[in-house]
């Protein structure tokens, strides 16, 4: 990429920042002291740049109008009232009046505090408690060749129960011994378990243009019944790592926290702040959700059944004039090596610059005020939403694999530049509406391992878009749905998974060209959700239907829907039977949600769903004229869930 574009971007997003740093964002601040703290505050939606509320001009000025014009007009009628009641009132005595100015008398003043900013931040507190059921049965297709392979890369083993050919001490047959059998339960193909997520997504509200937002997971995807107090203490099955107590695995009494786990407890997954000006526009800054359009690449993931989200560490400035946005950031996206001082309160530093992800992102987009929007649909009209997402991102060198103690650094040549385009649009229409989102990346890559050289650039290039069509009609209640995508895939790349390289070429053509949807652009219960990982390198078409069987205006659902899926490889050179037919999978769901109130998700939340694939030839072992044919793999789910 050319310098001058480089340094182009660089001074947008920061000419964007310094702008909004240079508006009158003093004597804003200053008034917000004067001002009742704001009730609204909410968790981000999922258009993490696009809030709805905070440029509602109209709204704003109409309280100050209420506030301030019928006081003004009674204000001659109140003081006249006053006169006359004073004069009835009685006159205190001497030592009344003076026991009335002590309980008047103000605190003893603090010298250090201004009383201007003794602001009462109002703190809202939003989220969800979830538990979720799986049934996974057959998620291997039957591919035999994965049995005992430990190699993550072949996405049907992950969906090998580890206790395929284990050996038993004891036997593992109905006949009691002292023997220890091997290669025992050969048929196992089968998961159940349950997990539980608690988000807590608190705002702490100064005044209406000062907010600081947090979201954190308790229990974080923890597996129940993942942390018994029969869990050895040392990591020893012998009776030194006993819990006092508990003689026997089988004898567990409680649960405790989660150390035999790989991550904590509490999870804290996002912390950033906002400082509106409802003149110019917002400052975003921390770290905080990156979600644009449907999801398709950047995924905020904030549903009460998502997982894997996308979050960042940007500086962002959103301006705005009418029902137009322009906005920047300057982008964190990986610091490469930090360097931790010894003493506990030192603070880390990057290390080195020359390992740094560079990101610097623009985007422009067209909405409407929700009040208007409301408006036109009310009448009938067509509403329509915008947004053009560019984002540049540059590293010269990776410090990947590189031992952070060692002085100096052993780095590889990276040179990566790569620039993204995002495109989306919403139409809607009394019950239609239609959504579309396209993104296209390009750019160039000297290295993309980290121990081997070459001396040849790779070029990147992939592209794909998601469409989401909907019709709703007999009072809303029935919905009759079409989605379809498409990712560019990759000739000289063995698999379609995202838990393999899908960089790796198997020649020396050295161009990238396999496009990853985000894993939680979720169009399945099987084959993209689960054994693939997330929409890559194929295309696919969803028709559906839904039905309300209860629908009221305060919330209230009750309902069942049916989809079915047709995925299709964009290569058939890159799938694992070297045909493009991937699978045909039908899913099925029962929905309730209970009433709380109109436009509100809150309250308690049910979902079962139940899903079957049929696997295609490009799911088959190629080359293997005695490999069985494969199964077909079940899945069954059950939700449940408050919303708060």
């Amino acid at each position: 990429m050319p310098r001058t574009l480089h340094s182009l971007l660089y001074y947008v997003s920061f000419a964007l920042i310094a702008a909004f740093l240079a508006s009158p964002l003093g004597a804003v601040l200053a008034q917000v002291a004067e001002d009742e703290p704001s009730e609204n505050a909410g968790p981000e939606e999922e258009d993490d740049w696009e809030d709805e509320a905070l440029f509602d001009e109209d709204a704003l000025f109409a309280e100050d109008e209420e506030e301030s014009g019928p006081d003004v007009a009674r204000g001659g009628e109140e003081d006249a009232d006053a006169e006359a009641d004073d004069e009835d009132l009685p006159l205190a005595t001497a030592e009344e009046a003076e026991s009335l100015l002590e309980e008047a008398a103000p605190d003893a003043p603090d010298m250090t505090r201004r009383r201007w900013t003794a602001l009462k931040p109002v703190l809202t507190l939003h989220g969800y408690l979830r538990t979720r059921g799986e049934f996974q049965d057959g998620f291997s297709l039957g591919r035999t060749e994965a049995r005992g392979v430990m190699n993550p890369g072949i996405p049907f083993e992950r969906f090998t129960p580890a206790s395929v050919d284990s050996s038993v001490v004891g036997g593992c047959t109905d006949d009691m011994g002292t023997a220890t059998e091997t290669g025992c339960f050969q048929d196992d193909d089968r998961f159940t378990y349950a997990n539980m997520r608690l988000r807590l997504e608190p705002t702490l509200s100064l005044g209406e243009y000062v907010h600081v937002h947090a979201t954190f997971d308790v229990f974080d995807n923890m597996v129940l019944g993942s942390s018994p107090n029969s869990y050895p203490l040392y990591g020893t099955a012998g009776a030194e790592g006993r819990v006092p107590g508990v003689p026997l695995d089988s004898h567990a009494s409680t649960h405790v926290p989660t150390r035999n786990d790989i991550r904590h407890s509490i999870y804290v997954r996002r912390a950033w702040a906002e400082v509106t000006n409802r003149d110019i526009g917002q400052l975003r800054f921390g770290r905080m959700a990156h979600h644009h359009g449907l999801g398709m690449l950047y995924n905020g993931a904030t549903g009460i059944d998502a997982d894997m989200s996308s979050d960042i560490d940007r500086v962002m400035a959103v301006a705005h004039y009418s029902d137009f946005y322009l906005g920047g950031s300057w982008d964190f996206v990986n610091e490469g090596v930090i360097r931790h001082w010894p003493l506990p309160d030192a603070v880390p530093i990057d290390a080195t610059q020359r390992d740094d992800v560079r990101q610097y992102s623009v985007l422009a987009a067209f909405r409407r005020d929700p009040e208007v929007e409301e408006a036109r649909a009310r009448r009938d009209e067509w509403n329509q939403r915008a947004s053009l997402y560019f984002l540049y991102r540059k590293q010269d060198y990776s410090s990947f694999g590189a031992d952070p103690n060692r002085i100096p650094l052993e780095l590889t040549r990276r040179r990566a530049k790569v620039f993204t385009f995002d495109a989306h649009t919403k139409l809607w229409w009394k019950g239609l509406r239609l959504e579309l989102e396209a993104a296209i990346s390009w750019g160039s890559i000297d290295n993309i391992g980290n121990l081997q050289a070459s001396d040849e650039a790779y070029k990147m290039l992939n592209f794909g878009l998601a469409f989401e069509g909907e019709y709703r009609l007999l009072e809303d209640k029935l919905g009759i749905r079409f989605y379809g995508g498409y990712a560019t895939g990759d000739r000289d790349v063995d698999g379609l998974s995202i838990y393999e390289d899908l960089y790796l070429q198997q020649s020396n053509d050295r161009r990238l060209t396999n496009f990853s949807f985000h894993p939680n652009y979720r169009i399945d219960l099987i084959l993209f959700r689960n054994i693939l990982g997330a929409i890559s390198g194929a295309w696919y078409l969803r028709p559906g239907i839904e039905y309300d069987i209860i629908r009221t205006p305060f919330g209230r659902r009750l309902g069942l829907g049916a989809d079915m899926i047709y995925s299709r490889a964009s290569q058939a050179t890159q799938t694992y039977g070297k045909n493009a037919n991937l699978g045909v999978e039908l899913n099925a769901n029962l929905y309730y949600q209970s009433e709380d109130g109109p436009d509100l998700l809150d309250g308690f939340h049910v979902l079962m769903q139940y899903g079957i694939l049929f696997p295609l030839g490009g799911l088959e072992v190629f080359g293997q004229s005695d490999a069985p044919s494969l199964s077909k793999a079940h899945a069954l789910r059950l939700l449940l869930g408050v919303k708060f």
